[in-house]
């Protein structure tokens, strides 16, 4: 008898605890895509933010959007690995005549960490050409961002290029 009762209660025992293990990894599970979704949220709502400064043609504003370490891989350039050399090919790419740069991500992901993510889509680059006529160039790009420690979230890889113009 007390060989059934020992065998019962260890089976009992270990039941609940694979039934606890189980809803351990369900709730974290869940924890992790709240999380995930925030943080898609925060980085739409950041890359939506740079969207509009660049519609206002700020340098300064675009810039604020990496960290001080960021790479930038603008097209038909150097790769960018300083601040200084970021705000020359911005400061630029504004300076061109009728300058009117805009892009919309499509795709965002973040890391199961919450700490990196990414979002890539397309851009619209609009500009007066050498003869002063109206010129539009499209492209897509890439941006790798990082949540910082005050909670925002930064861009610290940027690239982007041009498709092929139209025939």
């Amino acid at each position: 008898m007390k060989k059934l009762f020992f065998v019962l209660f260890a089976g009992v025992i270990y039941l609940t605890a694979c039934n606890n293990q189980t809803n351990k990894m369900e709730n974290a599970s869940a924890t992790v895509n709240l999380d995930s979704t925030e943080a898609i949220k925060a980085i739409l709502k950041a890359d939506n933010a740079w969207d509009s400064v660049s519609a206002l043609n700020s340098a300064d504003g675009w810039l604020s959007y990496y960290t001080d370490d960021a790479i930038m891989m603008p097209p038909g350039e150097k790769v960018c690995l300083d601040k200084a050399s970021r705000a020359v090919s911005i400061k630029n790419m504004f300076a061109t005549p009728g300058a009117n740069m805009r892009f919309q991500a499509t795709k965002t992901e973040v890391a199961k960490s919450g700490e990196l993510g990414y979002s890539s889509g397309v851009y619209q680059f609009g500009y007066k050409d050498a003869a002063g006529k109206d010129a539009h160039e499209t492209g897509k790009f890439c941006e790798t961002w990082k949540k910082q420690a005050d909670g925002s979230w930064k861009c610290i890889v940027d690239i982007w290029n041009a498709d092929p113009a139209a025939k």
